[in-house]
């Protein structure tokens, strides 16, 4: 009995010593080797790839990501490689992150009476900026959910500001996203009457259909709208064999909607946009687009639409876990924004450094109210 209870305490400390012993190489090799597979199953967008680019890509780039993952010394060094080895699949809405951490953004706390002078300043909140008499800057960095009530609120507080001015100019340069919901409050501003959407595809597998369920209480905890969204998403997911795709709506994958504008909306609105803006960030491209009053001015979007709904799959060695996408667009395959982006209607180069890029501002300003976005040394 006793020797036993000395062998199996000996194997858990051999196998304690073994876990604790492994490499950063080794546990990189672990995490990279269940990523294929587990792509294939639940990601929506891997199978595609898989058939665009051949089995063959898709071996040398494992290959050479194993070779690379064996020689790392350090969990940042396998988080490049394992990330290079994502792109190989797709680049964007696909990536690796830190266990316990999700894409999600809350606005920094409102500094107190009491708070020290260096209190932070959250640059991702929304800001509006009154230009002139006739053109007001509305800067939206970020479309995550945190931000849905600083956008309403900042809209609804500004109100007759901005519906006395007709030339709006909406930056989005760097927004990296988030939910369609934020911008919501927004479209009211700049529609013409009628949009046309697109929704999506769900793909139904155990691992997507547990995301799915759990998603809320990690990123919207206390939200009654998304509790409600997820179970709706969970009972399409159920009504399908695994392996199947699903319509995220039972009325099909067209919508219709009108939209009530608001009694005064502007005449003009500039959207600036550059590579930096991706995800909910290019829905909202597409909708402020359907207005007759709307012009995308700058470069194309990032390319990063048509799989999304990321969420997260922690990986073997518990140091790390993979974001990856559990729906696709019904646009696919007859118009793909991940293939080089939404193209705006009027080009601007890229500029050449932060002067370049603040000049864009009072370039489209002075377009808006009559001038030329000729740069000034031109």
């Amino acid at each position: 009995m006793r020797l036993c209870s000395f062998a199996a305490t000996l194997l858990t400390t051999l196998t304690v010593s073994h876990t604790q012993a492994a490499t950063p190489g080794e546990t990189c090799l672990q995490d990279l080797r269940v990523l294929p597979a587990f792509l294939l199953e639940n990601d929506t967008g891997a199978r595609q790839h898989l058939a665009q680019k051949g089995q063959a890509y898709f071996d040398q780039a494992l290959a050479s990501a194993s070779t690379a993952a064996a020689r790392v010394n350090g969990e940042a060094a396998c988080n490049t490689v394992l990330s290079g080895y994502l792109s190989q699949w797709r680049k964007g809405h696909l990536q690796i992150m830190p266990t316990g951490a999700l894409k999600h953004e809350t606005p920094a706390a409102a500094p107190s009476s009491t708070a020290a002078p260096t209190a932070t300043i959250d640059d991702r909140a929304p800001s509006l900026q009154l230009l002139s008499p006739h053109t007001a800057l509305l800067t939206l960095p970020s479309f995550f959910p945190g931000y849905a009530g600083l956008i309403n609120d900042l809209l609804e507080s500004k109100r007759d500001e901005l519906a006395s001015r007709r030339n709006w100019i909406i930056d989005v340069r760097r927004n990296n996203g988030g939910s369609d919901s934020t911008y919501a409050p927004l479209l009211p501003w700049l529609a013409s009457g009628e949009s046309v959407n697109i929704g999506g595809e769900w793909l139904s597998t155990p691992a997507n259909i547990a995301s799915q369920e759990n998603i809320c209480a990690l990123y919207a905890p206390g939200d009654a709208t998304c509790t409600k969204y997820m179970a709706l998403a969970v009972t399409r997911m159920r009504s399908v064999q695994p392996g199947q795709f699903v319509a995220q709506s039972t009325n099909g994958p067209v919508s219709y909607a009108s939209v009530s504008g608001q009694a005064v909306q502007p005449s003009r609105v500039a959207v600036l946009v550059d590579r930096d803006c991706g995800s909910s960030c290019e829905q909202f491209l597409l909708e402020a687009r359907q207005s007759f009053r709307v012009k995308l001015i700058g470069r194309n979007s990032g390319g990063a639409l048509d799989y999304s709904n990321l969420r997260m799959h922690p990986l073997p060695s518990g140091r790390r876990q993979l974001a990856y996408a559990t729906s696709r667009s019904a646009r696919l395959p007859d118009l793909q924004v991940d293939l080089d982006g939404i193209m705006p209607d009027i080009y601007l180069p890229p500029p050449k450094d932060e002067a370049e890029r603040a000049q864009e501002i009072v370039r489209v300003q002075r377009w808006l109210e009559g001038g030329t976005l000729r740069p000034n040394n031109i």
